[in-house]
C-alpha cells in the first residue's frame, strides 16, 4: 500500500508540473547591438529573428515591446513569426496569442534611425500559467561617425569589387593614426561581428572572402565593415555578397 501512495503521490507531482508554462530562448545575436554609424542618413535596421520556444503547457500569452526613452526622431517596431504566419506591431501595444506546447515564436525588432544615438528597450512575456514574468532586455547603439567631432580622424574606407560572390578587397588609409592600435571588423545586419582583420602600420588593404572567423562560408545579404582605432569605430561602409 505505502508503494501505491508514493506513486500516486509521484505522479499528482509531476502533473503539477506539467500545468505550467516553460519558456526556453535562442537569441542568435549579443543582446547589446551596434549598428551602422549615422551620417545624416536615416536608415531602417532589422534584426534577425529570435527563438522563444514553449516547454510547458498550451496557454494564452502576452507579448508587449517598450522603451523607457528614445532618441528624437527615432522609431521602434517589432514583428513576428508563428505557425506559419506572422505579422508585425505597433509600440506599446500588447500582442495575446495561444501558445501551443511544443511550438516556437521568432521575434525580432526594427529601428528607423534619425541621428547619431542609444536606447533600450524590452520584451515582455507574460502568461497565467507562467511562474514568472520574462523580461528580454535588448539595446541599440549606432556606430561612431568618421563626422562625429569625437573620431578626430580622417580615414578612406573601401572595398571593390562591390557587389562580389568570391571574395573584395577593402582598402583604407589611416591619416594620423601614429603609435594607435587599428583593425578591420565585418558584422552582418543583425549586429554580430562575423571577422576582424588586426591592422599592421604598413598595412593599406586585407582581402575578405565571406567567411566567418572560423572558416564557414557565410549566406549572401548586406554586411557592414567598420575600422576602429584603439578600440573606437571611427567608420562604417556597406558591402553586398551575392553567393
Amino acid at each position: 500500500m505505502k508503494k501505491n501512495i508514493i506513486i500516486f503521490m509521484s505522479l499528482m507531482f509531476l502533473g503539477v508540473i506539467s500545468l505550467h508554462a516553460d519558456l526556453t530562448f535562442n537569441i542568435p545575436f549579443d543582446p547589446d547591438v551596434v549598428g551602422p554609424a549615422y551620417n545624416d542618413s536615416n536608415y531602417t535596421f532589422v534584426s534577425e529573428y529570435f527563438d522563444v520556444i514553449n516547454e510547458g503547457i498550451t496557454d494564452n500569452f502576452t507579448v508587449l515591446v517598450d522603451y523607457i526613452e528614445i532618441p528624437s526622431g527615432w522609431s521602434l517596431g517589432w514583428c513576428h513569426e508563428y505557425q506559419g504566419g506572422g505579422a508585425c506591431h505597433v509600440i506599446p501595444w500588447p500582442w495575446t496569442f495561444e501558445f501551443g506546447s511544443g511550438d516556437t515564436l521568432k521575434l525580432d525588432f526594427s529601428v528607423i534611425v534619425t541621428s547619431a544615438g542609444s536606447m533600450a528597450f524590452t520584451y515582455t512575456i507574460s502568461a497565467p500559467s507562467l511562474m514568472e514574468t520574462v523580461v528580454l532586455d535588448f539595446t541599440y547603439t549606432t556606430g561612431v561617425s568618421v563626422d562625429d567631432p569625437q573620431s578626430g580622424e580622417k580615414v578612406l574606407l573601401k572595398n571593390s569589387p562591390n557587389p562580389f560572390s568570391e571574395s573584395t578587397t577593402i582598402s583604407f588609409n589611416i591619416k594620423n593614426s601614429v603609435h594607435r592600435d587599428a583593425e578591420i571588423s565585418i558584422y552582418n545586419l543583425q549586429g554580430k561581428r562575423v571577422k576582424t582583420y588586426d591592422i599592421a602600420p604598413d598595412m593599406n588593404l586585407i582581402t575578405w572572402n565571406g567567411t566567418d572567423e572560423k572558416g564557414a562560408v557565410l549566406p549572401s545579404g548586406v554586411y557592414l565593415y567598420t575600422i576602429s582605432l584603439d578600440d573606437e569605430i571611427t567608420k562604417t561602409e556597406k558591402l553586398l555578397l551575392i553567393k
